[in-house]
C-alpha cells in the first residue's frame, strides 16, 4: 500500500521537477534573448534619433575644401589654404630613331590653343627630361636641334610604338596640384610629316 501510494508521489514529483526545470531554462533563454532583443530595440531607436535631430545639430553647415590642418601645407596650397601655386612638372625618358640621344628640344604646347607654353633643351646623351609647366593640359613633341624631326608623346606610344600601332595623336596630359607627371615620353619619331606643330 505504501508502495503503491509512493510511486504515483515520485512521478508527481518528477514531472513537477521536469516542469521547473523546463521553466526556469525558458526563463533563462527567454530573458537572454529578450535582452538583447532590447538591447537592439534601444540601439535602433538611439540612432534614429540621433539621425532625426542630425541637421539641426549642424544647422547645414558641412565642411568645405580646403580645409586648414595644423603645420600641414597642401600642394599648391599655403599653410592657411590660400592658392599659391597648382603648376606642375612632366617628366620623362627621350629617345632617338638611331644611335645615341642627340641634344633636344622639348617643348610642351597648351592643348587646347597649341601654342607652345615652355620649353627645354636637353644634351646629347642625355635620357630623360623634367619640364615644370603652369596648370593645364599639354602635349609634348621632342624636336631636333634644326627642328628637321620630331618625336611625340603619342597614342601610339601608349600602344607600345609596334608596326599596328598606327594611331599618331597626341596624348593631353594634365598638370594641376603641384605634382610631378612621369613617364611622359616623347617617343614616337615614326608620325607622318605634318603630324605635329612645328619647331618654335
Amino acid at each position: 500500500m505504501v508502495r503503491t501510494r509512493l510511486v504515483p508521489l515520485l512521478i508527481v514529483a518528477s514531472l513537477a521537477a521536469a516542469s521547473l526545470g523546463c521553466s526556469l531554462v525558458g526563463r533563462a533563454v527567454d530573458s537572454a534573448t529578450g535582452g538583447a532583443a532590447s538591447t537592439l530595440e534601444a540601439v535602433q531607436s538611439e540612432l534614429e534619433q540621433a539621425l532625426a535631430t542630425l541637421p539641426a545639430g549642424i544647422d547645414g553647415a558641412m565642411p568645405t575644401l580646403p580645409v586648414e590642418l595644423p603645420g600641414v601645407e597642401l600642394p599648391g596650397l599655403g599653410a592657411g589654404g590660400e592658392i599659391t601655386d597648382l603648376g606642375g612638372t612632366l617628366s620623362g625618358n627621350l629617345s632617338y630613331p638611331s644611335e645615341g640621344v642627340p641634344a633636344l628640344k622639348v617643348v610642351a604646347f597648351d592643348a587646347i590653343s597649341g601654342d607652345p607654353a615652355a620649353s627645354i633643351e636637353t644634351a646629347a646623351g642625355q635620357s630623360s627630361y623634367s619640364l615644370p609647366l603652369p596648370p593645364g593640359v599639354y602635349n609634348i613633341v621632342a624636336y631636333t636641334l634644326d627642328g628637321k624631326l620630331a618625336g611625340g608623346y603619342t597614342i601610339a606610344v601608349l600602344c607600345g610604338l609596334s608596326a599596328s600601332c598606327t594611331d599618331h595623336s597626341l596624348v593631353p596630359v594634365p598638370v594641376a596640384g603641384g605634382l610631378e607627371v612621369s613617364d611622359i615620353d616623347p617617343a614616337d619619331w615614326y608620325a607622318p610629316e605634318g603630324t605635329f606643330p612645328p619647331a618654335p
